[in-house]
């Protein structure tokens, strides 16, 4: 077993640094069994842009480790390679590891991770469920002001993909309560005025996320 003592020496050598990825290298030919120090070596990879390696290594971290490290690896997948059916299988795996209550996925709500990726997929139905849930959940859990902004948002676009243009605006307007100042929800109100031909509201709406996002 690795003492905290080696551990601890680790911490003398920046992430990024070669001796940083070799000292954890070290470990890993010692104790090849090491999840951590695969974790380790693949953050600094993936920060530097280098994902081949990153995930090469991040692969070995989730074997060994799937609960703990799925959900990171599904949100490099998400938001860094655009992979929305690996974000996705990823999600949906750890998901059915965790049964008892639902992980975080790199400290983002797991439904609305997986809402994002249906919406990116182009499944409307199963990501406007995803963002319900998610809402919901929070909601019932820590009260309504704890939902990220964000699902709001994701929920308000995926109506509009579904041409509810009225279920739509319903929701920028209560993001909009929320968060007076989020010029996203503006734009994309304004977009279902547009796309129900209502120009007038359409322009000041538009106008009013000018004025937000300056």
């Amino acid at each position: 077993e690795i003492s905290q003592q080696v551990w601890d020496s680790l911490s003398a050598y920046p992430q990024l640094t070669m001796q940083w990825d070799l000292y954890n290298k070290l470990i890993l030919e010692r104790y090849p069994d090491t999840h951590t120090a695969y974790m380790n070596r693949s953050v600094a990879y993936n920060k530097t842009g280098e994902h081949a390696t990153g995930f090469a290594i991040l692969n070995n971290a989730v074997q060994l480790a799937p609960v703990q490290y799925l959900g990171y690896r599904a949100f490099l997948k998400l938001y860094f390679m655009h992979d929305y059916e690996g974000a996705l299988q990823d999600c949906l795996r750890l998901d059915s590891l965790t049964s008892y209550a639902k992980p975080g996925v790199w400290g983002e709500d797991m439904d609305m991770v997986i809402g994002l990726c249906y919406l990116q997929l182009n499944d409307f139905q199963k990501a406007r469920l995803r963002f319900t849930n998610s809402i919901n959940g929070v909601t019932q859990k820590s009260g309504k002001q704890w939902n990220s902004p964000r699902v709001f948002l994701y929920l308000g676009i995926t109506l509009m993909k579904e041409k509810e243009y009225s279920q739509a605006t319903q929701v920028f307007d209560e993001l909009i309560q929320m968060n007076p100042n989020y010029s996203e929800a503006y734009y994309y109100k304004a977009q279902c005025y547009s796309s129900r031909k209502d120009l007038k509201n359409a322009e000041a709406t538009l106008e009013k996320c000018r004025q937000v996002f300056k």
